[in-house]
C-alpha cells in the first residue's frame, strides 16, 4: 500500500512573537501543490510526499485568541489575490486561470505601468 504524507512549506509575517513552549493551532486557507516526491521503498509501495506552500493568510490559534499571518513575498500575494478571485467567479480549473491571468500581466505590463 502506498503511503501519502503532506509536508507545508512558507513563510508569513505576524504582528508578535510566539512562544516555543507552547502548541498551537493553524487554519490554512488556501494553499499549492509545488512538488511531489516519490520516495521509492524497495517494495511494491512507494511514499509520495506532498510539498504544499500556503498561498493566503494563515491563522494561529492560541487559548481562543487569533494571530493573523500574512504571506511575506509578493507573488505569494498575487498569487493569492488571483485564486480567490477565481473563487468569486466560480472558475473550477484555478490553476489554469492562474496561469492565464499572469499571461495576461506580462503581456498588459506596459499598459499597467502606465496607469
Amino acid at each position: 500500500m502506498n503511503i501519502y504524507k503532506a509536508k507545508i512549506n512558507g513563510v508569513f509575517e505576524i504582528d508578535h512573537p510566539l512562544d516555543i513552549k507552547k502548541d498551537y493551532s493553524l487554519a490554512l486557507k488556501r494553499c499549492a501543490v509545488k512538488s511531489i516526491v516519490k520516495k521509492d521503498t524497495g517494495e511494491e509501495d512507494n511514499i509520495y510526499t506532498h510539498n504544499l506552500e500556503s498561498l493566503d493568510v494563515v491563522t494561529i490559534i492560541d487559548e481562543g485568541k487569533t494571530i493573523k499571518g500574512e504571506p511575506k513575498s509578493m507573488s505569494k500575494k498575487l498569487r493569492g489575490a488571483i485564486f480567490y478571485k477565481g473563487e468569486e467567479l466560480g472558475i473550477e480549473d484555478s490553476e489554469r486561470f492562474y496561469e492565464n491571468t499572469i499571461n495576461k500581466i506580462i503581456i498588459n505590463l506596459d499598459d499597467i505601468l502606465d496607469k
